[in-house]
């Protein structure tokens, strides 16, 4: 398990565990950039945490001030919501089990 609160980790780590990882900890403990914060942490998809449910833009913001609102809103706007996906969490359990 990553140690979220003790060390940073790249897009590409966080991305791995997505599934793994509580997304409220990511954005207040990680560095990261505006399409990870629309891919992953605002994607109702990899929220399955009660508590990854409640987060919305204003949030991401707050724990995130080197975003810009119009940053967010823009990404949000263009986003396709297969760019830079992972497997769903029943494909990542399952390949897991093995």
């Amino acid at each position: 398990m990553l140690d979220l609160y003790n060390n940073k980790y790249d897009r590409q780590t966080l991305k791995e565990y997505i599934y793994a990882i509580s997304l409220i900890d990511v954005i207040k403990t990680q560095k990261i950039d505006v399409t990870f914060a629309v891919r992953y942490i605002l994607n109702k998809k990899y929220q399955i945490r009660q508590e990854d449910e409640i987060i919305t833009a204003p949030i991401v913001l707050k724990y995130q001030p080197h975003i810009k609102y119009e940053e967010l809103q823009k990404a949000l706007n263009d986003y396709e919501s297969d760019d830079d996906s992972v497997d769903d969490f029943e494909t990542v359990s399952n390949r897991e089990a093995k």
